[in-house]
Formats: C-alpha cells, structure tokens, sequence
C-alpha cells in the first residue's frame, strides 16, 4: 500500500494563493510606505524642521487624516472587490482588514498627540542648594501657557499650581495664543483672573515672549498683580536673605550680545550675597552666561521639542542651544539653568496642541539654605 507523499499532500492551488497574497501585502505596504515617507520628505526639505509651522500643519493634517482616510477607502474598496473577484477573496479581505487597522491606529495616535498628552501635565521638582538663603523658598516656573483660550486645562494647571505652595511665581513668557473665534481681549481677562487666584506672598512675575505683544500696550497696574520685567529688575527680601530678579526683552533673550550688555548692568547694581535669577524667554541668552556670577536661569520658548524621538530628542526647538538643553536642568557653568518643557503648546494660525513623548510640565524649584537637604 502506497501513501502520499507530503509533496503530494499540499494543493498547489492553496500555496499559489498563499504566495499571492504575501506578494499582494508586501506591494501594498511598500506602495503606502513609500507614499507616506515622500509626502513626509518633501516637508521636511521645504523646511518644516527650521521651523515652519505652515509646513508642520499641513503634515499633521496629512499623516493624521489624510491617510488614514486614504486608508479607509482602499479598505472599502478591498472590501467591495473581493465577492467579484472570488479567487481573491481571502486575501482582498485579509488586505483590507490590514488598512482599517493601519487607519484605526493613526487615528488614535491623532487623538494621543492631540488630546492627551498635551494635557498630562507634569511636575518637575528640583532642590538647589544655597548660602544666600537661611529659609526655604518654593519657586514655580511656568512658561508657554500659550492658550488658544482658557478651557478647565487652565483651570487644572493653576489649581495644580496653588496646591505646590508657591512662595514665588516665575513666567517666562508666551501666555496666550488665540484661536479665532478667541480673541485676546476676551481671553487674557480670564487668565489673569486665574494668575490672581495663585498669587503667592512674593509674587508673581513674568517677561515677554512672543506671543502677548498686546501686552505692551496695557498699563501695568492693569495687570497687576502680575508684573512684568522687560530689562528691568526687582528685589525681594525673604527673609534674612534677598532675591535679585532680572528680566530681558524678548529680543535680549535671542541675543547674546544685547542680553550680556543688558545683564553687566545689572549685575553692577547687584550685591554678591543677594541670590540672582536671570529670565528670558528664549534660552539662547544663557550660552553667555555661563561664566557669569548668576545663581539661576530661567527659560522656555522651546517647548522641548513638543516632538521627542527616542535615541534622538526633540526634532524642533527653535534656538541655538544645544539640543539637550531643549528641556530640564542643568548646571551650564557658574549658573544653573531651567529651560522648562512648556505648559502649553504652539498654537500658531490655529495649529491644534501636539505633543508626542513630551508631556507639558511646570517646575517647582526649591532653594534650600545650606544643610537643610
């Protein structure tokens, strides 16, 4: 009696099939492959990563709805095809349950980089040590609110904020970006109304960025008690020590030479034993500053990225600082420097909040005399 071989045992016609569709998978991923990374090309050749954030728009809205909604409909008419096409049934299905998927998913990451990640806001914590100080003093550094308007995120974040204990607020600028149908005028009276619930006993105070020209428009006592440094400085006694504040325009803070010229007057008029903060919008400033004797430096505008690769970092952050630098802190010499994330995101001409592995954050800084750690 004579058995099959195992040659004998496989339909030719199922391994044809089998063949066929990995054939017809392996096509249709290199076509959507190659169609997604060429349109993902040309921006980034046109400058998108300079940055241009017409370009930054306009790839958004392909990669997270104009193909997944490519997707959608080859999936349809995958779908559609297969009761005509019977000997590819299978595999048509097979392919168009591959796009659903594939649409699904960017889908849901539109709604992870829209909608939640730009909503996780952190809380950094750092504790720097002291001998100017003989009590603790609990510092919030906030930086590019940047608001399209005030929604309960804003609500949360000063909630959040009141709940640190602040004793001193620092801002580093880029407060609101509205959104048409918002307007400035209707929206900054809310913020400052939420800046006025936080209030600590020091202050709170703030330099421009490059977001809230009105700003400059508007008496000072109107935005109390919100005050605002624009190479100007302030003193606070704290107790048995003092805080000497100083703050930059916002051109100063991109400019080396003009934040230097700005900051060798200042520190003329300031006492060796009084603890220096420095704020600027931009971090670009602080790379002159590193020889400087300042205790502490502030800055935002980067927004660390807002876009962070693994093994590589932020793809975006619009300074000359060098690429770690986008976010955290960090010792750049004499000063210490905190170069925040940002608690909101660029909202620029309408620009929807995106975040990706670069949650927004507020940092709590708290000065300890020393021997108090």
């Amino acid at each position: 009696m004579q058995f099959p071989t195992k040659s004998a045992l496989i339909d030719p016609k199922s391994s044809s099939g089998k063949r066929t569709f990995w054939k017809w998978l392996v096509v249709t991923l290199l076509v959507l492959g190659t169609y997604a990374l060429t349109r993902n090309y040309i921006y980034v050749s046109k400058g998108m990563l300079r940055p241009d954030f017409g370009l930054v728009q306009q790839a958004y809205d392909f990669n997270f709805f104009e193909l997944p909604i490519t997707l959608m409909g080859l999936a349809v008419l995958l779908f559609i095809s297969a009761p005509l096409l019977k000997k590819w049934r299978k595999n048509l299905l097979a392919l168009s349950i591959l796009c659903i998927f594939l649409a699904v998913d960017l889908f849901a990451l539109r709604f992870y980089v829209t909608s939640v990640e730009p909503q996780r806001l952190h809380v950094r914590h750092v504790r720097l040590e002291t001998a100017k100080l003989t009590e603790p003093l609990r510092i919030v550094h906030l930086t590019d609110i940047q608001s399209g308007k005030i929604t309960d995120y804003e609500r949360r974040m000063f909630e959040q904020v009141k709940q640190l204990k602040p004793d001193l607020i620092l801002n580093t600028g880029d407060l609101l970006q509205v959104v048409p149908p918002a307007t400035f005028e209707h929206e900054f009276p809310k913020l400052l109304e939420l800046i006025k619930s936080a209030n600590p006993k020091y202050g709170t105070y703030a330099v421009f960025g490059d977001t809230e020209k009105e700003l400059y428009g508007i008496n000072p006592d109107r935005l109390l008690p919100l005050q605002m440094l624009s190479s100007r400085s302030e003193i606070i006694d704290v107790g048995d020590g003092k805080i000497h504040l100083h703050g930059l325009s916002l051109y100063q803070s991109k400019n080396q030479e003009w934040a230097t010229r700005s900051v060798d007057d200042w520190l003329r008029q300031t006492e060796d034993d009084t603890f220096r903060i420095l704020l600027g919008h931009a971090p670009d400033y602080a790379l002159a500053m590193r020889e400087k004797p300042i205790d502490l430096c502030l800055a935002g505008h980067t927004h660390g990225g807002q876009v962070r690769v693994p093994w590589y970092g932020p793809l975006v952050i619009d300074s000359t600082v060098p690429r770690e630098w986008a976010s955290g802190f960090r010792l750049i010499g004499i000063p210490y420097l905190n170069v925040s994330a940002g608690a909101g995101s660029n909202r620029y001409k309408g620009l929807p909040p995106i975040r990706l592995n670069c949650p927004t954050e507020m940092t709590l800084i708290e000065l300890m005399p020393i021997g108090l750690l």
